[in-house]
């Protein structure tokens, strides 16, 4: 491993001892050796702590831990803060890098050196790593419009220069946890052109204790109210998405119903998916929507975790 890191590996954790250690040994087995890992540890409660010790002792991860759980969003700024190298990249303690991810990125930095801000494809996985499905990816030719139509990007296969990540900040307002990604991901790309590497690289393990799975739907309305607002009111935002303001407002009223389904609020969940045709008439070309629509038509409960539409996935 480098002194002089060429990636920074942030990973935030709370409670994920099941997990961590297979989420740390993805990336310390990455054919490409010139990173560093950050562990940001939210206080966990559980045996995090004590099996990250042989990775602490033996310097193989730079471990910081907070006097309390502040949640993914202030976790990652404490790693990003921390971070020495000429790119950062955010991984959750319960998903995986692919071997070559990093070497493929750093690939793609030297032949790429006008962007600053990139991104692989990811998979989800279950727990013996078999594939269940891939997220069909938006075209670039608009990364706007992308953007604006839900977080394609997620917090997984991201990579960013210094340039950004000692600019930008996760927004740490709890109400927005579990889309504070999503709200990151629009300020970035409205001032950066985003690459893309067309490799899966990356793995996201699906389980019942993923923290997208159990959300708040009264907090994240307010948050992904706040998200709305924040978006009118600052000046240069504003400018940026314009013409996009509905169309993310409608896809935020499509999450909410998502939640409102997770949670069996069928009722609730047509309710949104009504406001979100009215905010937006092209709601209805969208594939998602109707998937959504039928499902709380039809008052079907979902079928295992799942990672919703502020995380880039259909429902």
């Amino acid at each position: 491993m480098s002194a002089y890191p060429f990636f920074s590996v942030v990973i935030p954790t709370y409670n994920r001892g099941a997990f961590i250690e297979a989420t740390l040994q993805s990336v310390l087995s990455q054919t490409y050796p010139h990173y560093e890992v950050i562990v940001v540890d939210n206080c966990s409660t559980d045996n995090t702590k004590e099996l990250l010790q042989p990775f602490i002792h033996a310097g193989r991860i730079r471990f910081i831990e907070h006097d309390q759980n502040y949640e993914r969003a202030r976790s990652r700024n404490t790693g990003m803060n921390a971070a020495r190298g000429d790119f950062v990249t955010l991984l959750d303690s319960d998903d995986f890098m692919y071997p070559a991810n990093l070497a493929d990125a750093a690939e793609y930095a030297r032949a790429h050196p006008d962007i600053k801000c990139f991104h692989n494809l990811y998979e989800f996985v279950d727990s013996q790593r078999n594939v269940l499905r891939r997220y069909p990816m938006p075209s670039l030719k608009n990364q706007l419009k992308a953007i604006a139509s839900g977080n394609f990007m997620t917090c997984i296969g991201d990579f960013i220069h210094r340039e950004i990540y000692q600019r930008y900040q996760f927004d740490t307002r709890q109400e927005l946890t579990g889309g504070e990604d999503w709200e990151f991901w629009l300020r970035v790309l409205a001032d950066y052109r985003l690459g893309r590497i067309e490799k899966v690289n990356s793995g996201i393990l699906q389980h019942e204790g993923r923290s997208v799975n159990n959300q708040s739907l009264v907090s994240m309305k307010i948050g992904l109210e706040y998200l709305s607002v924040k978006l009118a009111t600052d000046a240069h935002l504003f400018e940026v998405y314009r013409q996009y303001l509905q169309r993310i407002r409608a896809n935020s009223l499509l999450y909410l119903a998502i939640l409102a389904n997770t949670g069996g609020l069928f009722g609730e969940a047509r309710k949104y998916l009504t406001e979100a045709v009215t905010m937006d008439f092209r709601m209805l070309a969208n594939p998602r929507f109707w998937r959504v629509a039928r499902r709380a038509c039809l008052r079907l409960q979902p079928k295992g975790a799942n990672r919703t539409m502020a995380s880039g996935e259909t429902e």
